[in-house]
């Protein structure tokens, strides 16, 4: 697997329009969490979940206290999506695999 790209926190701002006090405030709420808090680098998946606060806070008028409990509630949703991938992965022969067949019979009702 490659490296992931990080910014620094000055590109971003550049980059992205946001401001280096809302920055700060993210890290220091830990709602992200740079990938190297020396050299003040964030990676995309930091970028992208200061993007949804920002959109969170500013479009939707969410408050301080709901925006962990709504990115928490993100995350799972991204973990879920990650598990049903797997179980649905296809094997070489475009058809879908032995775990994939199993977990559908079982939602159809024929797997108890």
């Amino acid at each position: 697997m490659g490296k992931k790209s990080a910014l620094h926190i000055n590109e971003i701002i550049q980059s992205y329009e946001l401001n280096e006090t809302f920055i700060v405030e993210c890290i220091r709420c830990e709602w992200i969490i740079p990938c190297d808090c020396e050299k003040n680098l964030l990676d995309e998946e930091d970028i992208a979940r200061l993007m949804l606060i920002r959109d969170l806070k500013n479009d939707l008028g969410v408050n301080d206290e709901a925006v962990p409990i709504i990115l928490h509630l993100v995350d799972q949703i991204h973990a879920l999506q990650a598990r049903v991938k797997q179980k649905f992965e296809y094997d070489k022969s475009g058809r879908f695999s032995r775990n994939a067949k199993k977990l559908l019979n079982k939602i159809r009702g024929g797997g108890r």
